[in-house]
C-alpha cells in the first residue's frame, strides 16, 4: 500500500495511527515490511479468522483483502477502509480531510 506509506507522516501529524489487517501470516508480513520500509503496523489475519467473525456483522467485507483502520490517540477507530481486491488502495484524501476537521 504505497499511498499509505507515502502519506504516513500526514496521518501521524494528525495524531492518527494506520493499522492494516491482511490475510497473510507473520513471515510474509515481516518480509513485506522489510522490503518496502513500511512505517505502519500490519496485522495478521491468517486464514481470515477475524474477518470471518466480523463478517457476521458486516455483510460488505470481502475475504482475503486488506482492511485499513485509522486509529486516534485514544485508541478509537475513526475511519475504516475495506478493499475489494488484494491490490486496491484507499484514496487518502477523504480520511485526511476528515482528520483535519477532527483536529
Amino acid at each position: 500500500m504505497a499511498q499509505l506509506r507515502q502519506d504516513y507522516q500526514k496521518f501521524s501529524d494528525l495524531n492518527t495511527e494506520i493499522l492494516v489487517m491482511v490475510p497473510n501470516g507473520p513471515k510474509m508480513i515481516e518480509k513485506h515490511i522489510h522490503q518496502n520500509n513500511t512505517p505502519y503496523r500490519i496485522l495478521s489475519d491468517k486464514r481470515s479468522r477475524v474477518a470471518t467473525q466480523y463478517f457476521q456483522v458486516k455483510k460488505f467485507f470481502t475475504f482475503g483483502t486488506p482492511t485499513v483502520f485509522l486509529v486516534n490517540k485514544e485508541g478509537r477507530i475513526i475511519f475504516t477502509y475495506y478493499a475489494n481486491s488484494p491490490i486496491e488502495e484507499p484514496d487518502n484524501n477523504l480520511p485526511l480531510e476528515i482528520l483535519k476537521e477532527l483536529n
